[in-house]
């Protein structure tokens, strides 16, 4: 009795070297959500890159699938310089923060969008990094108003407040976060000093959910921006 194939829409988020010739390959997929495949001779496939939409044909009910098929679902993304950097850095976030098997098919749009917006705009990078972090936040239930703080009270334009990450922004004469820019931000006015906010308050935000372990992209990041002064200098 014949049995029809399904494939399914997705990316590699991260690959590695496994045994002589194969890989293990981290997926992000719709329907499975975050899948790890074991493809067998993967090392020879040139399809089996970041930031190319691939349709995937796996099998198998453990953690580690076995990837049967793969076959381009259009052209790859042509991210280069530090769209390259910020790209691996959505895949780290995704590759740590998603769970297994465990769909999450609203960011699969919003992930293919971010790709081809950091190959597009490079001076608009910051703001869809920031973008894509706020709605991860939200899709795994870890979000918060930038609007009202924990009381439900409206965020005071001359206030300042700190962030309890499980909880939503507090009031604190000593906070780090001013309520104009908070504000400024929800309404999304992306001045530099708002940009700033931003980028501290989804740190302040997402680091109780990425552990200890450094994000090996933002030190790759560092790394590429300190190499680049040496050659000015």
């Amino acid at each position: 009795m014949a049995t029809s194939e399904t494939f399914y829409a997705g990316w590699i988020l991260h690959r590695r070297a496994y045994r002589n010739s194969s890989l293990i390959v981290d997926c992000y997929t719709e329907q499975h959500g975050r899948v790890g495949m074991v493809a067998r001779g993967g090392r020879k496939d040139p399809l089996l890159q970041p930031f190319r939409p691939l349709q995937f044909l796996f099998k198998g009910h453990g953690e580690l699938k076995t990837l049967m098929r793969c076959e381009p679902a259009g052209p790859a993304i042509g991210i280069v310089g530090e769209g390259l950097y910020c790209g691996l850095y959505l895949n780290e976030l995704l590759t740590r923060l998603l769970h297994r098997d465990d769909p999450s098919n609203s960011l699969l749009a919003l992930y293919a969008e971010t790709l081809a917006g950091l190959a597009q705009e490079p001076e608009g990078r910051e703001v869809l990094l920031r973008n894509f972090e706020f709605r991860l936040l939200d899709t795994l239930g870890y979000g918060f108003s930038l609007q009202h703080d924990v009381e439900a009270e409206p965020i005071s334009a001359s206030g300042l407040y700190r962030l309890e990450p499980d909880q939503g922004l507090v009031m604190d004469a000593r906070g780090e976060f001013s309520g104009e820019d908070l504000l400024a931000l929800a309404v999304g006015d992306w001045r530099l000093p708002v940009r700033r906010t931003a980028r501290n308050l989804m740190r302040r935000a997402l680091a109780p959910h990425l552990g200890e372990k450094p994000l090996a992209s933002r030190e790759l990041f560092r790394g590429m921006k300190t190499t680049n002064r040496e050659k000015q200098t």
